[in-house]
């Protein structure tokens, strides 16, 4: 793995032991593959913690955090972000599944128009047995101000 990689994916967790390992193999199942996952355990009580430790032990580009104590979802968010070593950047959820070739798309898009700095892929919500039930709305308008201050905040 180079030192830095193309794209880091930072994942927030707290007691997503359900779907956690549906999701880490969805992502370390992509197509394309200089990416760091990291992945900040806000003190969950389930088994998010031995399930994170064991693909962090089995992939090098998986870092693994775990705080001490619930630290709330924004400072959670944001400590992923701060964490991240790569050009790009994207979140993760731990009941998150990513199609195999959203990475290789996603970098695709952003390298052939340096003007492009969002990228996103189309949503589709499913239930718990991975059945669809929702198809989100692909239409998002920026206005480029409302943006800067949503991504500072979230960040800060």
């Amino acid at each position: 793995m180079n030192s830095t990689p193309k794209v880091s994916i930072g994942m927030p967790v707290y007691n997503g032991e359900v779907f956690l390992k549906d999701a880490i193999n969805s992502i370390l199942n992509q197509t394309f593959q200089d990416f760091e996952l990291i992945i900040s355990d806000n003190a969950s009580t389930d088994q998010t913690q031995e399930i994170c430790y064991f693909y962090a032990t089995q992939d090098q580009r998986i870092r693994y955090y775990r705080n001490e104590c619930n630290m709330g979802a924004a400072w959670n968010q944001s400590r992923v972000v701060k964490l991240a070593k790569g050009n790009y950047f994207k979140w993760a959820h731990h009941d998150d599944l990513c199609a195999p070739e959203l990475l290789e798309k996603c970098v695709e898009v952003l390298e052939q128009n340096l003007s492009i700095v969002l990228c996103y892929p189309q949503t589709t919500i499913i239930n718990q047995w991975n059945n669809p039930v929702e198809q989100c709305s692909d239409d998002l308008i920026f206005v480029q101000q409302k943006l800067i201050n949503d991504l500072d905040d979230i960040i800060s």
